[in-house]
Parts: structure tokens; sequence; C-alpha cells
């Protein structure tokens, strides 16, 4: 009898698998026309990159390859030729391959890793977004709603180009379902008094606009978007945004809670100790498997 329901919970068993549907590829693109990634199932297929007509295998510590996914990560977009040729030369010509976090500060990986970072490309447009969320909802982006707003506002664009991606953006912002549930049965002047304290600063010309609410001169974007833009709160949360777009763009994720806090401690303590910060993330086991074993 044993052997019998033995017997027959084996075939139960193997019904039960065989009735399941085997795990399928997918593709998933993040960014219209920049790598996409291959999943088997919810497990990350590393794809294995090798040099055309050649069995030798690209990997993170080539330079062209490093190079080519700052751009990707921090940028949104493919390298221009130009760029890309400038940094390889700049990368090519450091001393040890540009390994190292004190060997030689002026020419290693991590100095031109930082040199993305702190472009007028990616603080002007990254950083822009970034503050949207801190002044209007009072909190940081999340790793998902980075990557579209990155697509609005970064890639290759001409200033005229930027420009209009910025309006646009701007005057999207106000018909957002979070962003209208919090403010639209708000008074004007309870509506900037309420982006005055999201954004931790005085906002010197706050009773201007007001008038200009009231008098229709400026909608509801505009304002947020003058408070946005101004000194004031690109001082007050550059270094979050620093701490935060390393996880987004190194680690392609939501900053867990110990370590965001921590660095962002160690940077307000010490703003020059950025170096420190960008070489634990690039050379973390994290970032590195990213892209092979």
């Amino acid at each position: 009898m044993k052997i019998v329901l033995s017997l027959l919970f084996i075939a139960l068993l193997s019904a039960t698998v065989l009735a399941q549907s085997p795990p399928t590829l997918r593709i998933v693109t993040e960014t219209p026309g920049l790598p996409s990634e291959l999943f088997y199932g919810d497990i990350k297929v590393k794809p294995l990159r090798l040099r055309p007509g050649t069995n030798q295998v690209i990997t993170i510590d080539d330079v062209d390859f490093f190079v080519q996914q700052q751009y990707i990560d921090f940028l949104g977009r493919m390298p221009d030729s130009q760029g890309f040729a400038n940094w390889n030369t700049t990368l090519n010509n450091c001393p040890n391959g540009g390994f190292g976090e004190f060997d030689n500060p002026g020419c290693d990986r991590v100095h031109v890793s930082a040199g993305f970072f702190q472009s007028a490309e990616f603080q002007g447009r990254g950083y822009f977004a970034y503050r949207f969320y801190e002044v209007a909802l009072d909190r940081r982006p999340t790793y998902a709603e980075f990557v579209p707003d990155m697509a609005i506002v970064g890639g290759p664009q001409s200033p005229d180009s930027e420009a209009l991606s910025k309006t646009a953006y701007t005057d999207a912002w106000s018909q957002r379902t979070e962003f209208k549930n919090r403010y639209d049965a708000m008074s004007n002047s309870a509506y900037v008094n309420a982006l005055e304290a999201n954004a931790e600063v005085t906002v010197t010309n706050k009773q201007a606009l007001i008038d200009a609410l009231n008098g229709g001169q400026m909608n509801r974007g505009q304002v947020l978007r003058n408070i946005v833009e101004s000194q004031a709160v690109g001082d007050r949360f550059f270094n979050r945004a620093f701490v935060a777009m390393q996880y987004f763009g190194y680690l392609r994720r939501d900053p867990d809670t110990i370590g965001y806090d921590n660095w962002v401690t160690t940077l307000t303590n010490d703003p020059s100790n950025f170096r420190h910060m960008i070489f634990g993330f690039l050379f973390s086991n994290e970032y590195r498997g990213r892209f092979g074993p």
C-alpha cells in the first residue's frame, strides 16, 4: 500500500511539474535606442560580448566598453564620436589602466566617471528632473520614475530641443495624478507655501509668484519650475541627489536606506570626498556583476 501511494504521489508531482509553463526569454528595454537586457523568467542573463571577428571577451575593465557604459548610465544615450574618442584617449593614457582610488586622482576611472556625473548635460537634466520630486512631492524619485523622466529631458539634444523638452516636462508635472491630488484643492497662496516647505529653503520671490498665479501670468507648473531652478534649491538637494543618482546610474535600482543615509552623511561632512563614494560604487561587486561573472 505504501508503495502504491508513493507511486501515486510521484505521478501527481510529475504531472504538476510538466503542467507548469517553462520560463520564457524576455527582452527588456528601459530606454529606446539603448542596449536591452535579456531575462530568462526572472533571472537576468548576462551576455557574452566578443570583439568582432575574434574570441576576445569584452569586459567592464576594457577602456572603450567602460567609457561607453558611462554615456549609457549617466547621459542616457550612446556616445558621440568625438567625446567617445577623447575619453578613450584620456583613460588609455592613465597609469595602471586607470585603476585604484588614490594612485592617480587626476587620471583614473573615478576621474573619468565623475566627469560624466558632474557634466552640465547630466546635472542640467538629471538633477533638473530630480528636484521636481523634492519640491513638488517632498520625496526623491524612484528609479522607475527617474528613467522615463531622463528619456524626456535627457539624450542627445540641441539647446533649443532641450528648452522645449524641459517646458514639456514642466507642463506635464501639473497634470500628474499625485501632484493634482496633493494641490488641486489648495489656494495659490497655500500652494506656494507648501512648495517652499518641501524645498526646505526660503523662497525670496514667494509673494511675486503668488501674485503671478492670481493674475494668470504664471501657471502652477511654471511656479514649480521657478522654485526648482533657484540656486538655493540647487544647493539644498545636491548631496542627496548625488547619492541617489549614483544608485540610479551605477546600480540601476533604488537606494537602500542604510547605504543612502551613510553616503549622504559622508558627503555632508566632507563634500570633497565624492571620489571615495564613486570608487565605492564603481568597484562594487554589484556594479561589476552587471557586466559579467
